[in-house]
C-alpha cells in the first residue's frame, strides 16, 4: 500500500473511532463523469470566485455572551501583520485574484472624514445600545483618510488582492421616532418604527470619499450600496425598490462623473442590494427592472445567506451537513437567477449574481461549528451549487473576526479548516463549470459531486463531498480523453476540530508563519475506484 494511502486510511479510522461511527461501504461503486470536450454549463468570475470580508464590528460587539471581534475590525486590525498578508496571498495563487470586501451592517452608520466632506460628526463607535436594530448609535463610526490610505496600500502590496467597499446608504434619510423605551435591537419585529425610513440618500459624504479615492489613483473593484437595508429581509431599514433603485442610480451616476477617461484607475463597478433573499421575488424583480430603467442596471446583484440559522442554535452543527438544508441553495439560487434574468430588459446583459455574504450562522457564527471542520461541508457545497447556477463569486464572512473567520482571531492568526477548503478550491477548480453525470439514478444526496475545468482545458477537477456519517462511497471517476492525476482528500479527527489533514498531512502554519502550499500536497491517483470515507471531502484532478 502507498504510504500516503496508509496514512489517509489511519486518519479516516481515527475519525470514525472518535465519533463512534460504524463505517459501511456503498454496495455498488458510483460512476461519476464529466466530458472535458463539452461546453461549460456556467462560468465563474474572470476576476475572482474567492472573496473575503473584513467587517466594521468593534470589540464591544457581543452575541450570546461571546465577544469574538477583538481588534479584527478593518479599522483596528494590524495591517503590518505578515501572516495576514500571507493568508490573502495564499488564497490568490498563480496570478489569480481574491476580493477583499470591506463592509457589513455598520457600513450604513459610519461617516467619512475626508477633504470636502463637511461632516463634523465623524466619531468613534458608540457603546452598544438597544435603540437601533444593529446595536450601535446611528452616525457613530468614522473612516479617516489615513486609514483608507493604509487599507489601499495594504491590498496593493499583496499580489491578487482586489478591494470592494460598502457605502453608507442611510445617510440623509430620517428614521421614524420610536418611544423612548423601545428595544429595537431585539424586538424590531414588533416595532415597525425601528425600520421605517423616509427621504432620499445624501451623497455628499460619499462623494468626498469617492473623489479622494479617484484622485489618489486607488484601484477599487466595486462599491456596494448599503448592507441589508431592503425589502422584508432588511435589518436596519426595509427600503422599497423604487426608493433604493433611485439612490443606487445616484451612486452609479456619481461614479460615472468622477471616473473619467483620464482617470488613472479603472471605474469601479456598482453592487447591490446586499440583502438576504427569502423568496422576496417582487422586491428583487422590481429593483432589477427599475435600476435598468433609471441607469442601465447594476453591475452585480448580491444576496446574503446564513444557512445554519442563528449562532445560538445548537442545531447549527447538524445543519452544516444536512442535505435538506444545503439544498435550499439550489432553490434560492435558481429562483433569484430567474427573477433577475426575467426583469433584465431584452437586449441587455443581465448583471452578475454573487453570494455577497455567507458565514454559516448569523450573529457572529457558532464556536465549534463555523470555525471547525464541519463548516467546510456547507461552505464547499455552496461553492459547487452556486457556481453551477452561474453565480460568479462567493464572499466569506469573514477573513478574520467573529466565530466564522477563516483565520483565528488571535495574534498568531492560525488558519481554521475553511481556510484550506478555499485554498484548495482556488488552486484546483477552474472557471469553467462542467456538467456532472452520475450512474446512481436517485443521486444519493449525501454524496455531492461537482466538476470544473481550467481555461486551458488541460486540467479537470472533481470536488466530492461525503455528508454521510456511516457510509463510505466507492466512486469511479472519469473524464474521457484525460487521465487521473492527483488526489487531495481532507479529513479531521473530529467534526468540531480546528485541525485538518490533507492526504494525512496536518495543515498548519510553519515556524516562519508560512501557510502550506496545498497544491503541492496531492498524492498520485491509484487505479480503480476511490473510496471516500464518511465525513470527508476531496478534490480529484485529471490531466491530458
Amino acid at each position: 500500500m502507498h504510504t500516503s494511502t496508509l496514512t489517509l486510511t489511519l486518519t479516516s479510522l481515527l475519525l470514525a473511532s472518535q465519533n463512534l461511527i460504524l463505517v459501511h461501504s456503498s454496495n455498488t461503486p458510483i460512476s461519476i463523469s464529466a466530458d472535458p470536450t463539452s461546453n461549460p454549463i456556467a462560468l465563474t468570475s474572470q476576476t475572482s470566485f474567492g472573496c473575503l470580508a473584513l467587517d466594521w464590528w468593534p470589540a464591544s460587539k457581543c452575541d450570546y455572551d461571546w465577544c469574538p471581534w477583538a481588534v479584527s475590525s478593518f479599522l483596528e486590525v494590524d495591517l503590518t501583520s505578515k501572516v495576514l498578508k500571507k493568508a490573502i496571498s495564499t488564497l490568490a495563487p498563480e496570478d489569480t485574484n481574491v476580493f477583499l470586501r470591506l463592509g457589513g451592517s455598520l457600513c450604513d452608520f459610519v461617516r467619512y472624514d475626508f477633504p470636502g466632506s463637511h461632516d463634523d460628526e465623524c466619531r468613534d463607535f458608540s457603546d452598544p445600545t438597544n435603540s437601533t436594530r444593529v446595536g450601535y448609535e446611528l452616525g457613530s463610526g468614522c473612516l479617516k483618510t489615513d486609514r483608507w490610505d493604509e487599507l489601499n496600500h495594504f491590498c496593493a502590496d499583496i499580489p491578487g488582492c482586489t478591494l470592494i467597499f460598502g457605502i453608507n446608504a442611510l445617510i440623509g434619510r430620517e428614521n421614524s421616532t420610536c418611544p423612548a423605551d423601545t428595544d429595537c435591537h431585539w424586538d424590531s419585529a414588533d416595532n415597525a418604527c425601528c425600520t421605517e425610513w423616509s427621504g432620499n440618500w445624501n451623497s455628499s459624504n460619499a462623494e468626498a470619499l469617492l473623489r479622494y479615492t479617484e484622485a489618489q489613483g486607488y484601484d477599487i473593484y466595486a462599491f456596494e450600496f448599503g448592507n441589508e437595508l431592503t425589502g422584508k429581509g432588511g435589518i436596519q431599514a426595509q427600503l422599497d425598490a423604487d426608493t433604493y433603485s433611485t439612490d443606487f442610480c445616484a451612486l452609479k451616476n456619481l461614479i460615472d462623473d468622477i471616473w473619467t477617461s483620464s482617470s488613472s484607475s479603472a471605474k469601479p463597478k456598482v453592487v447591490g442590494p446586499d440583502n438576504s433573499y427569502d423568496g422576496d421575488d417582487d422586491w428583487f424583480g422590481n429593483f432589477t427592472a427599475l435600476s435598468f430603467e433609471k441607469c442601465g442596471g447594476p453591475d452585480v446583484v448580491t444576496w446574503h445567506q446564513y444557512l445554519l440559522g442563528a449562532g445560538v442554535d445548537s442545531a447549527a452543527d447538524e445543519k452544516s451537513r444536512d442535505p435538506n438544508v444545503l439544498d435550499e441553495q439550489i432553490k434560492n439560487g435558481k429562483n433569484l437567477k430567474k427573477i433577475i434574468y426575467d426583469n433584465t430588459p431584452e437586449g441587455s446583459t443581465p448583471p452578475e449574481i454573487w453570494m455577497g455574504e455567507a458565514g454559516g450562522a448569523y450573529n457572529s457564527g457558532r464556536p465549534g461549528v463555523t470555525d471547525a471542520f464541519t463548516s467546510s461541508f456547507w461552505y464547499l457545497d455552496g461553492f459547487g451549487i452556486l457556481s453551477e447556477n452561474s453565480e460568479q463569486t462567493f464572499c466569506r464572512q469573514t477573513l478574520v473576526g467573529g466565530n466564522y473567520g477563516l483565520l483565528q482571531n488571535t495574534e498568531q492568526k492560525d488558519p481554521n479548516p475553511d481556510f484550506f477548503a478555499l485554498a484548495l478550491w482556488q488552486n484546483l477548480m477552474g472557471k469553467n463549470v462542467m456538467e456532472v453525470t452520475r450512474s446512481d439514478a436517485a443521486a444519493d444526496r449525501y454524496i455531492r459531486s461537482y466538476a470544473h475545468q481550467s481555461d486551458s482545458k488541460d486540467q479537470l477537477t472533481f470536488l466530492l463531498i461525503n455528508l454521510n456519517n456511516e457510509t463510505a462511497y466507492d466512486v469511479n471517476l472519469s473524464a474521457p480523453g484525460m487521465s487521473r492525476f492527483e488526489d487531495f482528500t481532507v479529513t479531521s479527527e473530529s467534526l468540531d476540530s480546528q485541525v485538518v489533514f490533507l492526504n494525512g498531512v496536518e495543515l498548519k502554519l510553519n515556524d516562519e508563519g508560512d501557510f502550506p502550499n496545498v497544491a503541492t500536497l496531492g498524492v498520485e491517483a491509484a487505479d480503480g475506484p476511490l473510496t471516500l470515507q464518511p465525513l470527508t471531502y476531496g478534490f480529484y484532478t485529471f490531466k491530458k
